[in-house]
């Protein structure tokens, strides 16, 4: 009846009643799902039956067996003395058992009088009842536990409820229990109003009752929240916000988890309204942020701040002339130091020239015009050690006037590699390129400084000159497929000359260097250093490995001014067919001091995962964490804890229900 089908060696049918009797290799087939018994009792008219020392198969990877299973009606079954599991071996690595359960094999699983077993063991003997969805990837319930110790936290443990609120809403609430700190949790919520329209809310929130600490310039009470929306509301016309904040500067050192958000400096907040046409590009944005380096108000935000860009296009009328345009208006806020508002409009018109096909000059010409509503008189040092300016209210204007000009070239060459290592042929492409820029005006000096460019243009005299070599690779492509094409190696160096510094007149030697040569090791370097005494100026590498079962990462970060000399290194590698190894270093060598190391194994079998992770810290304590995951229940397997926890960024809109 409907999508049910009975199979066995022996059935015996009433054709009257439709009652049927199916005895030896007695299958049940529901739709795509089969149920096999020692004694199936069907009723063919009522789609109604029982099923004894009945074995369910249930797509994709559901079992399902019982003493007794009921057939109500389509799909749905009234189980007694039952096992629920993804697992294919017997006994099933994990289990629930339970005494009754009703089953719908579109939906999902409501067991009572349930025990959790691992192997042959009884691991949690009693609970009243436990829900799991089934062939659904969205179900309310508990998650598993997220649990291990911190030197700085104590024992800890991290309890995660999933709510699927509707097909566009759910929730992940988390209450977290830290032993030397408190109590505390998070929730995170996502939306998704529209195909062009979604977000998410979250926070953290801890009572630090266990702690007895002086001079940390916070209370018990701590918290973070982060909100994120995105959505299109018309042709070229986007809404984004991305706002963030925190009870405390130390909030985030203490419970944040990744590097990033433990060294954090800044919690930024933005939201912005941008209209995007072929030609132009309005972004409005309110900007503020939290610095997390000082108890001192010292930021400096922009509310609003209106930027307008036109691209490069041709000027009706002048054949081959290019104009373009860009301006801002911006209002700063600020508590300590000056605050006011700012306009700055500029504008350029374009002449390229190609000389005889061999090269392009393109001699320029703009202006600019950057208007403040306050004058800078001076300096002072407040009793907090900060040292701000000084303003009237009397307007500034700086207008400058920029000439100047670039040549560019390209010469290329294509050589035949006849097939090597899978190689057809190579494009070397020579670019040299040339800018000299000159900028002249008045009103340079007791200009406001609000931490832009646009507050500190000099005098300029400048000429930039740099070359990149490139070389291109195409694969062979039998018929009917197509090439693959990438970058084999690309090196640039360059350098500037400032005709207004006679006794320091050359800028840094930059340089880049990257090589990729099979895809699987890849290098990328940049430096820059000084033609004077003091030499070298700033170095950045990383080596990637890409392997079947090996990645791995080498970088380094180095800069002679800041007084910053980093290593960073990572490895992921199966360790076998099961177990997964993890590896992340951050290794201060200006204070020859681990910032941070992580350990980790991931263990993957058939229907179950377990991780653990242990994670040691210059700072703020070590930690030893675990994280177990069934196959068919709960979220994909993840250490992350307290703020750590919250999922990342809102992503672009799309249709669909939240995954």
């Amino acid at each position: 009846k409907g999508t049910a089908r009975l199979l066995a060696d022996r059935v015996e049918i009433n054709r009257e009643t439709g009652a049927a009797v199916a005895e030896g290799r007695a299958l049940l087939y529901d739709g795509i799902d089969r149920l096999v018994g020692e004694r199936i009792e069907y009723n063919l008219k009522s789609g109604t039956g029982v099923v004894y020392e009945a074995r369910g198969s249930v797509s994709p990877y559901y079992r399902i067996d019982g003493e007794r299973m009921e057939r109500l009606g389509e799909s749905r079954y009234h189980v007694r003395r039952g096992v629920f599991t993804t697992c294919e071996s017997d006994p099933p690595a994990w289990s629930f058992r339970f005494r009754e359960a009703d089953v719908d094999l579109e939906e999902g699983l409501v067991g009572r009088g349930a025990a959790f077993w691992v192997d042959s063991i009884p691991l949690l003997p009693v609970f009243p009842f436990f829900a799991a969805a089934i062939r659904r990837e969205r179900q309310t319930g508990f998650l598993f536990p997220r649990f291990g110790s911190s030197s700085f936290k104590g024992a800890f443990l991290e309890l995660p409820f999933y709510w699927a609120i509707a097909d566009n809403v759910d929730a992940t609430v988390t209450l977290s229990e830290y032993t030397k700190r408190g109590t505390g949790g998070s929730a995170e919520a996502r939306y998704i109003i529209s195909d062009t329209a979604r977000g998410n809310a979250a926070g953290f929130f801890v009572k630090e009752y266990n702690v007895n600490e002086t001079g940390t310039n916070h209370d018990d009470n701590r918290g973070f929240w982060r909100f994120q929306h995105t959505a299109l509301l018309g042709p070229g016309l986007v809404f984004k916000a991305d706002i963030n904040g925190a009870s405390d500067d130390q909030l985030l050192r203490d419970y944040g988890d990744a590097l990033y958000q433990r060294s954090a400096q800044r919690l930024d907040s933005n939201i912005f309204l941008t209209w995007t046409t072929q030609n132009w590009n309005v972004v409005g944005n309110l900007y503020w942020y939290q610095d997390l380096t000082t108890p001192v108000p010292i930021e400096l935000n922009r509310l609003p701040e209106i930027t307008v860009v036109r691209n490069r296009t041709p000027i009706p009328g002048l054949p081959g002339f290019l104009w373009d345009f860009d301006s801002q208006v911006t209002n700063v806020v600020r508590d300590i130091g000056s605050e006011g508002a700012r306009v700055d409009v500029h504008s350029r018109v374009t002449r390229p020239v190609s000389v005889f096909g061999f090269f392009t000059v393109s001699p320029f010409v703009g202006g600019r015009v950057t208007a403040y509503d306050k004058t800078v008189t001076g300096v002072r040092t407040g009793l907090d050690g900060v040292t701000v300016e000084t303003v009237n209210n009397d307007p500034r204007v700086r207008t400058l006037v920029e000439t100047g000009a670039d040549f560019e070239a390209r010469a290329a060459r294509v050589y035949d590699i006849g097939g090597r290592n899978n190689v057809d042929a190579a494009l070397h492409s020579i670019e040299p390129h040339v800018n000299y820029t000159s900028i002249q005006g008045n009103h340079f000096t007791k200009l406001p400084n609000w931490g832009s460019p646009l507050d500190v243009i000099p005098h300029t005299s400048l000429l930039t000159y740099s070359l990149i070599n490139r070389v291109r690779l195409r694969t062979i492509a039998p018929e009917g497929t197509e090439a693959q094409r990438w970058e084999f190696l690309r090196f640039t160096v360059g350098q500037t000359y400032d005709f207004l510094n006679d006794s320091r007149p050359f800028g840094n030697i930059a340089g880049e260097l990257i090589v990729d040569p099979s895809r699987i090791v890849r290098f990328r370097g940049e430096t820059s250093l000084s033609p004077y005494e003091s030499g070298f100026q700033t170095g950045t590498t990383d080596i990637a490995l890409t392997l079947p079962a090996v990645t791995a990462s080498v970088g380094t970060r180095y800069n002679r001014s800041d007084q910053t000399n980093f290593f960073q290194g990572s490895v992921t590698a199966d360790l076998t067919r099961w177990a997964t190894g993890r590896f992340i270093t951050n290794w201060d060598l200006h204070t020859d001091t681990f910032v941070e190391n992580r350990y980790g194994v991931d263990f993957k079998y058939q229907c179950w995962a377990f991780s653990i992770e242990y994670v040691q810290r210059s700072t703020r304590g070590d930690e030893l964490r675990f994280a177990v995951n069934l196959l068919g229940l709960g979220a994909p397997i993840t250490t992350g804890t307290g703020i750590g926890a919250l999922t990342g960024a809102t992503g672009q809109p799309t249709a669909g229900k939240i995954r």
